[in-house]
């Protein structure tokens, strides 16, 4: 529902605005990007399964880094204001690894010669959004509000390797539909060439969770958990490179 709000004060502003005569003609101006992301989160439900039993060290996914490119389908500025309509694929994955001292949920009736497992766990979404700023300096402006749609396409691997290193079996886990959640931010723009090359700096919250992942007749976290697969995603940031063009 607040997403619904925000979108909806967003629609009156550009409503308030489109009157005014932009600096790029009527059309306004379009471009690509391409920057680093990275986003926290907790998921209680994945910790609790992987660290059943006896292990050598826990397994926490906290944080996951990446990748994020997308286009600026619109950006329309004129003295006082800029509005932006975006869409955007976002790369987000973390790494752990660790020596097996006995056979737990996941290795169990898979080989009892196993000497280390991989986790991998990956965030990619798709998104949409727009956002609203105002013009700072001739080359600064700052991104007041961005409002993003998300939607969660999330994947748990495991794999695991015998005494000589040799991968003997693979594991994934997924939700069984994709997840939709939503992101909420600011930040800034610093113009290298106006019109054509900037720099852009955005930090918000993201809001989505995870119920449960399953695969191979197992489902994380069990029945008898109170926690969910990703209990909560939070903060988020991302550094982009706009390549933009008036159209």
């Amino acid at each position: 529902m607040k997403f619904k709000y925000t979108i909806l004060v967003f629609l009156f502003i550009i409503g308030s605005i489109s009157a005014q005569p932009f600096g790029f003609g009527c059309l306004g101006l379009s471009g690509f990007y391409a920057g680093f992301s990275n986003q926290l989160y907790e998921t209680k439900g994945i910790s609790e399964y992987l660290n059943t039993g006896i292990v050598k060290d826990n397994i926490d996914f906290k944080k996951g880094t990446g990748y994020r490119v997308g286009a600026n389908i619109f950006r329309a500025k004129s003295k006082y204001i800029f509005v932006s309509a975006k869409g955007y694929y976002q790369f987000l994955k973390e790494t752990h690894e660790r020596h097996i001292v006995t056979v737990g949920n996941l290795t169990e009736n898979i080989n009892s010669n196993l000497a280390r497992e991989k986790y991998d766990l990956s965030l990619n979404h798709w998104g949409v959004g727009i956002d609203i700023g105002i013009p700072i300096f001739s080359i600064l402006d700052w991104k007041v509000v961005e409002g993003n749609l998300t939607f969660h396409n999330s994947e748990l691997n495991g794999e695991f390797y015998n005494l000589q290193g040799e991968l003997v079996n693979e594991v994934k886990y997924s939700p069984e539909k994709i997840k939709i959640g939503y992101f909420v931010g600011s930040g800034i723009i610093l113009h290298l060439i106006p019109d054509y090359v900037s720099i852009e700096a955005t930090a918000g919250l993201n809001f989505f969770e995870i119920d449960n992942l399953s695969g191979e007749n197992v489902i994380i976290p069990s029945s008898s958990s109170n926690n969910k697969a990703l209990n909560k995603s939070g903060f988020s940031a991302t550094l982009q490179l706009n390549v933009g063009f008036p159209l």
